[in-house]
């Protein structure tokens, strides 16, 4: 979405040169639109403070100011530097209330760091502003989405779909929640400290609790080992086996998945006890994916790094995927972390823990929650390169543990 946001402010360009009071003013503002469209946003930045001050009361100078404060918010909001670009955001819209682009991507940002009543805010400044705008309307369906409220999701999504009559993908995802509507109408919801949860209620006794009680220790171990708790209660979806795929369009033979769309985690009890083993490694797997998106702040590492955490904390299949790794490289058919985030994404994580410790994994991700690129982040805490160190992992593999 960053992107079409960028794009969008920058062929708006900038308020022409207004006939301020300060002549300075006036000649400083001129400067700052030829900047920006040079594309140099910081310089035209420091111009417009700097016009801003000498004539405070000049529209035109502080509608500038507004929209390029937002430019650089798209765009460190688009390289994962989420509080630089929160800055940018709330500065752009103490200038000017009514940068709805300034709204869109704070809300964008909202959602992202798991905030959605604020973002349904931010949205709806947005909408009031431009009420023609398809994105505003998508957004607030979405925040309305993630705070459950899922009749004023789909009323937004609708406005959203007469405004943009060629995009399938919505309608398809409109089709998607409301089936999603219908089957949780039949199910039971029970809250925790930590958890919301929805469950299918059709068994002769309520399994609530044994699930509640089931995310709780997933909770305390995952939190436990990487160090770090959500900051907001996550919500999950229990399934049976029928209402799995109807609701969510893929297979049960998946098991269950976080969506980072709207932060819920979905999963098919598949016919599972909550007192079965498997159903509480499936838990503690896409729980981690949370835990991971929480910690990062959205600014996700790589499917490797995800999977890999994910399948050390089920503490199930990582012996598996270690004898599977040897085999595919006595068979000279190993594959890179980017294609193969299961199988060489666990023995890499594995080996990064054996090695460094789980204390360098949390510090991994926690830079990457400063916003910082993967690369860069990953150099940090390893000393080395993510290219260099999947070379060595092939070394590894190849000459076995």
């Amino acid at each position: 979405m960053w992107r079409v946001l960028i794009a969008a402010l920058v062929a708006g360009g900038s308020a022409g040169p207004a006939r301020a009071l300060s002549p300075e003013a006036y000649r400083l503002n001129e400067a700052a639109v030829a900047e920006v469209r040079r594309g140099n946003h910081e310089a035209a930045l420091e111009l417009l403070v700097r016009a801003s001050a000498l004539d405070p009361d000049e529209a035109a100078i502080r509608s500038n100011l507004a929209r390029v404060r937002t430019a650089l918010g798209h765009r460190l909001a688009h390289v994962g530097r989420w509080q630089e670009a929160e800055v940018h955001y709330r500065a752009a819209l103490d200038v000017d209330a009514r940068e709805a682009a300034a709204w869109l991507g704070l809300g964008e940002l909202q959602l992202r760091q798991r905030d959605p009543r604020d973002a349904v805010e931010a949205f709806r400044r947005a909408v009031e502003l431009n009420p023609e705008d398809g994105e505003a309307r998508l957004g607030l369906g979405q925040a309305y989405y993630n705070l459950g409220h899922l009749s004023a999701a789909l009323s937004e999504w609708e406005r959203a779909a007469a405004l943009r009559p060629d995009d399938a993908a919505l309608r398809e995802r409109m089709a998607r929640v409301r089936r999603e509507t219908e089957i949780q109408s039949a199910y039971r919801a029970k809250e925790s400290q930590h958890f919301a949860v929805v469950y299918e209620g059709g068994r002769p006794t309520d399994a609530g609790p044994e699930l509640v009680r089931l995310l709780e220790q997933a909770y305390l171990d995952v939190g436990y080992v990487l160090g770090a708790y959500p900051s907001a209660a996550v919500p999950v979806v229990f399934y049976s086996d029928v209402d799995f795929a109807p609701a969510t369009g893929f297979s049960t033979d998946i098991g269950g998945f976080y969506n980072r769309l709207d932060g819920k985690i979905r999963i098919a009890v598949r016919g599972l006890q909550p007192s079965d083993a498997r159903l509480a490694s499936l838990v503690r797997h896409e729980y981690t994916h949370a835990l991971i998106y929480s910690v990062c702040r959205g600014n996700n590492p790589p499917r490797w790094v995800h999977e890999g955490l994910a399948i050390h904390m089920e503490q199930r299949r990582a012996p598996q995927y270690r004898e599977e790794a040897r085999r595919r490289a006595r068979a000279r058919q190993l594959e890179s972390l980017h294609s193969s985030p299961y199988v060489m994404g666990s023995v890499a994580v594995e080996h990064l823990v054996e090695r460094y410790g789980m204390a360098t994994m949390r510090l991994l991700l926690q830079r990457l929650g400063e916003g910082k690129a993967f690369a860069q982040a990953f150099q940090e805490t390893f000393q080395t390169d993510p290219m260099s160190f999947e070379q060595t992992l092939r070394e590894v593999v190849t000459r076995g543990y």
